[in-house]
């Protein structure tokens, strides 16, 4: 028995616009999401009610830390910003959950794969207008190249691990192709940090058997093809990265300066959105508009302290128990725990690029973490239905 008073048909057409607008369009994202949260509005109260469950909670406790931050902000002004730059994070997962709770695997994944192919089509418009000179790095027309780059990653190691099942030669040249097209924008990204880690999750796919040697060959062949390309066709950008491969980018300079505030204001932070009132070494920089920590671990710790840091962590946590539960429940169906193992990859490739860049202090990429949580949510839904039974 569904939960919703509105036809599956539309909200399975509204949840797939908002997981292919990330990048693709934040005015799409924004306005889908919008509909759906007015849509989750008048629904039955007594169908809406239970949403939480850790994964969920986790979340808000995280939300109600950076709302404490926000009220004893040392710059009021600039952290008041966060109330609509943060607010669709909190605002959409109600909804998403809800929803979400209808859906069978094979919407599931279907959701998946959408989100997959829209990434697709992101990197090969952002590689487009990078090979073509318009940008410095390849990046899509409503993003900067750090969220184009993270949200390349995510997809890449859902489309390494997303349940598949078996594969004819015509459907192997398929994924092989969305999987060359969606690393090829993480490398013309030049974000070095994105580019190893996705070639780390290539490696762990490979030893895993989530590629086969056949597929491995197809894209050995198409990667090859682009090596000659680019060597036939040099682009001097992706020369120049290369060649200064250990050049830190000014993180070295980040570091310094965290470490000199480090313990001025430990519980609660200076705020969201402070960085360049406080950091104490801007002139050192050789990329005057640096205005972020590359570190959501840095960033959440000034921004909210302790308090906000632990919230994250707990967060992250939380997120990842539930999907190793989920995985290791063998009443689930299969596909369902290996769709929660291929979110789960997805979300710790996150994790580790925060570690140069963001994704929970991204207003774009905090949407899909929020759009991984919800798709958590739903199977967890039916971990809990299982094991009580």
């Amino acid at each position: 028995m569904t939960i919703s008073k509105i036809k599956p048909e539309i909200i399975f057409t509204l949840v797939a616009l908002f997981s292919v607008s990330f990048v693709a369009s934040i005015f799409l994202m924004q306005l889908v999401a919008a509909i759906i949260f007015l849509m989750w509005l008048f629904e039955n109260w007594d169908h809406k009610k239970n949403i939480f469950n850790a994964l969920t909670i986790s979340v808000y406790i995280f939300g109600f830390a950076r709302l404490i931050s926000i009220i004893f902000s040392h710059y009021p002004e600039l952290s008041y910003q966060a109330f609509y730059k943060e607010a669709l994070f909190y605002l959409i997962l109600p909804p998403l959950c809800f929803y979400l709770k209808d859906f069978g695997k094979e919407k599931l994944i279907g959701l998946i794969y959408i989100f997959i192919l829209g990434a697709c089509f992101i990197s090969l418009v952002g590689s487009i207008r990078f090979i073509s000179g318009f940008v410095e790095r390849a990046q899509s027309f409503t993003s900067g190249y750090m969220v184009f780059s993270g949200y390349l990653l995510a997809a890449l190691s859902l489309a390494l691990f997303v349940p598949k099942g078996t594969l004819n030669t015509k459907a192997q040249w398929y994924w092989s192709i969305i999987l060359l097209v969606l690393f090829i924008g993480i490398i013309l990204s030049l974000g070095r940090t994105n580019i190893l880690i996705a070639a780390l999750v290539f490696i762990i796919a490979i030893l895993l058997k989530k590629i086969n040697i056949k597929q491995l060959l197809m894209i050995l062949f198409l990667g090859a093809a682009f090596v000659i390309l680019l060597i036939i066709f040099p682009i001097p950008l992706v020369e120049s990265r290369f060649e200064n491969i250990t050049q830190l980018s000014d993180r070295d300079i980040i570091w310094q300066g965290a470490i000199s505030i480090l313990f001025e204001h430990p519980v609660f932070g200076y705020g969201p959105r402070t960085f360049r009132e406080i950091f104490p070494l801007l002139d050192m920089f050789a990329d005057k508009g640096i205005g972020s920590w590359h570190n959501d671990f840095l960033q959440i710790y000034f921004d909210s302290g302790l308090l906000g840091l632990t919230a994250f962590i707990f967060l992250i946590i939380t997120t990842i128990t539930v999907s190793l539960n989920q995985i290791r429940n063998k009443k689930i169906d299969a596909d369902l725990r290996n769709l929660s193992a291929s979110i789960l990859v997805a979300i710790i490739s996150q994790l580790l690029s925060s570690i140069t860049s963001g994704f929970i202090t991204s207003a774009i990429l905090s949407i899909v973490f929020v759009f991984f949580i919800s798709m958590l949510y739903r199977i967890e839904v039916e971990r809990k239905t299982l094991t009580s039974s």
